[in-house]
């Protein structure tokens, strides 16, 4: 019997039809434009006659990660690389949905892999970084962040330069402590778990949960029943809007905590989260009309926010306004690209108009303060920055908030409280 990888090379080999082929370009099309039901389809439907079509297993693991169908997009990814060993984009691919579910094993190989395929793409060796960083394999870390920062050029990515020097610092920290730890065996991974979670407590309280939830993620790689690291772990998830991913951990400190209290809090925290999933259920424009292509345009333009391309995600957020004038949360999406662009009175206008369409959301507040101090406007950015700090609105994010009351002080007293930027 073959075996799947030498199956996989024999399918590979048969040429594509040029019908699998023009299904594929669909799928790149429609994916491009964020149809992602569309692109599944067409991806599918060249798969049907070429199983092992690399190209369309790597598209479809795209639209799969992207619609938080994070394991079922490694499962194509793997299979992309089986099909062509030599794919790039499919190792940096599978790496990057491997972290992001947290296979750091898996990540870690990918990325290992991308690298010696692309030894100068800086975001590589970031992945590779991160990777090994979230398995505790801090030398090995510390080495691959230091070739990121060797190859990073690009002055909009500065800010990441910075956080993996602060990282190199870390992790050379830990391993110059390293053999006092080994001293007393029965202690060390207990210690260094310890380290982690203080590690991700002091991400937190500087607003930064993506990160917290990492080191978090760390600490449970050595101790995997670990109440402390799940439930703070569930917190940090949850300030990233990641609540399903959240109630998971705090479900887990439920079955494994001893202390009524604890389990008690757990719970409730898991209820909250429901709750927020449930709220954030609406229902789906019908196809074709003004309001579902403000809607897509809208989620393309926060992808391209989200990716850094702020001068496209400015244009993607304009295309849904202009067909549905009513849509809030898109003024806010086209306030954080202007931001990003440093155009910071057109912020300030989206964040108004986000604000004026519907003011039940604390988004815009943050954004206004943010712009509003950019300008120099150093009153009014206390205004908002007050009004953001004491919203009971649904988007409020405690984090923000403890950064918002910061700042209003930073304000109130003279200083600089640092220069307005979008999150990674």
């Amino acid at each position: 019997m073959l075996s799947s990888l030498v199956l996989a090379a024999l399918l590979s080999a048969a040429p594509v039809s040029p019908a699998a082929r023009a299904a594929f370009q669909r799928g790149e099309k429609a994916l491009e434009a964020g149809q992602l039901d569309e692109a599944a389809i067409a991806y599918q439907e060249a798969l049907k006659s070429a199983p092992a079509y690399a190209e369309a297993l790597n598209g479809l693991g795209s639209v799969l990660f992207r619609q938080g169908k994070r394991a079922e997009a490694v499962t194509k990814f793997q299979a992309a690389i089986a099909a062509d060993p030599g794919m790039k984009l499919a190792y940096f691919n599978l790496g990057y949905a491997a972290r992001k579910n947290g296979d750091f094993a898996v990540a870690a190989q990918a990325y290992e892999t991308y690298v010696k395929l692309d030894p100068t793409d800086a975001d590589g060796h970031f992945g590779l970084a991160e990777s090994y960083r979230s398995q505790g394999k801090a030398d090995a870390a510390a080495r691959a962040y230091e070739t990121y920062v060797s190859l990073e050029t690009r002055p909009s990515e500065q800010r990441w330069v910075d956080k993996a020097k602060e990282y190199i610092a870390q992790l050379k920290a830990q391993l110059a402590a390293a053999p006092a730890a080994a001293s007393s065996p029965g202690t060390a991974a207990a210690g260094t778990a310890a380290a982690l979670i203080a590690e991700g407590d002091k991400a937190l309280r500087a607003g930064n949960a993506a990160a917290a939830a990492q080191s978090y993620q760390s600490a449970l790689l050595l101790e995997p029943t670990s109440v402390e690291a799940l439930f703070k772990q569930g917190n940090a998830l949850a300030k990233t809007g990641d609540y399903r991913s959240a109630v998971e951990k705090w479900e887990r400190v439920v079955q494994l905590s001893a202390d009524p209290s604890v389990r008690k809090s757990a719970q409730e925290n898991v209820d909250k989260a429901r709750a927020r999933l449930a709220q954030a259920v609406a229902p789906t424009p019908a196809a074709g009309t003004p309001q579902a292509r403000a809607r897509e345009a809208y989620e393309r333009g926060v992808r391209l926010v989200l990716s850094r391309d702020y001068a496209a995600a400015v244009q993607a957020l304009t295309e849904s306004l202009a067909a549905d004038p009513t849509l809030a949360v898109a003024y806010t999406a086209r306030g954080s690209a202007n931001v990003g662009l440093r155009r910071f009175y057109e912020a300030a206008a989206d964040y108004q108009d986000a604000l004026r369409l519907d003011p039940t959301r604390a988004s815009p507040l943050y954004g206004l303060a943010e712009a509003y101090r950019a300008l120099g406007r150093a009153s009014d950015a206390r205004i908002y920055y007050d009004r953001y700090a004491v919203s009971t609105a649904a988007d409020a994010r405690a984090s923000l908030q403890a950064d918002a009351r910061t700042k209003s002080t930073a304000l109130a007293s003279g200083v600089s409280a640092g220069t307005p930027a979008p999150p990674h």
